[in-house]
């Protein structure tokens, strides 16, 4: 069997390459990244019998990820530490997936699972389709990103954040109730995964949502006055773009 990783952490890739190496050491895994981008071309030309794939990775997530293909060639197994609205969905389709942390022991089932389905390929597509135009109708998971905080993960919705602030290789993310999450993750980490949502980088330090945007103030160097008062600086790169936004918003 040969077996690919796609998961936008390095050690959860390394974490799941040990454990099947461990369980099923007969297993070939042709290809590992931690990049989607990057991992389309590759995965369109190898052979693989199954795709270990994360949902939640910046730029494109999982299930963008499989939208760019015509038909599916492999099997899939998602890694995913989604709510359980997610989790419903995937039960519903009969899709494979493994919760993280990954446990060795539902991993060794899941495997031994996929093992005794006989699958063509035409059917795998038809499942993983059926679970996208499920997601799709639902409106599941494109409003929400799961933030990392010290207990396990909370899941925002993209609407509730405010702005980010970096914090050298940390960043607080300000929610509009006026609750603040501290995340170790770079302001380019969340910007990835934001930039979707066209959040705006105005700042080497801030990501604003401009849903939040109040007023540009030309005075003091230049600002973004958000709905909440907060006066978030504007890099001098940026000015002509937040301008232009606001003269199409009053012409």
């Amino acid at each position: 069997m040969k077996i690919a990783i796609l998961d936008d952490e390095l050690h959860c890739v390394e974490s799941l390459l040990f454990h099947i190496r461990h369980l099923f050491p007969e297993f070939k895994v042709v290809y590992k990244s931690t990049n989607p981008t990057e991992a389309l071309t590759p995965l369109k030309r190898l052979e693989i019998d199954l795709l270990f794939l994360d949902v939640e990775m910046p730029e494109m997530n999982g299930f963008e990820f499989l939208e760019q293909f015509n038909g599916l060639p492999f099997d899939v197994i998602f890694t995913t530490a989604y709510s359980q609205y997610a989790i419903q969905a995937f039960k519903a389709q009969a899709i494979n997936y493994l919760l993280k942390p990954i446990d060795e022991d539902e991993l060794e089932e899941a495997i031994r699972h996929w093992l005794e389905q006989s699958h063509s390929e035409d059917e795998s597509s038809v499942e993983i389709s059926n679970l996208l135009d499920h997601l799709k109708k639902e409106n599941i998971l494109k409003n929400k990103i799961a933030i990392p905080v010290s207990d396990g993960l909370e899941f925002v919705e993209i609407k509730d954040i405010l702005y980010c602030q970096s914090q050298n290789n940390y960043t607080s993310i300000f929610l509009k109730n006026g609750e603040k999450l501290f995340i170790s993750r770079t302001l380019k980490d969340v910007e990835n995964s934001l930039k979707r949502f066209m959040f705006i980088r105005v700042h080497q330090s801030y990501l604003i949502n401009p849903s939040y945007m109040q007023k540009y103030i030309r005075n003091d160097g230049g600002y973004i006055q958000m709905t909440n008062n907060q006066k978030i600086p504007l890099s001098n790169s940026k000015k002509a773009m937040i301008a232009k936004i606001f003269d199409g918003i009053t012409s």
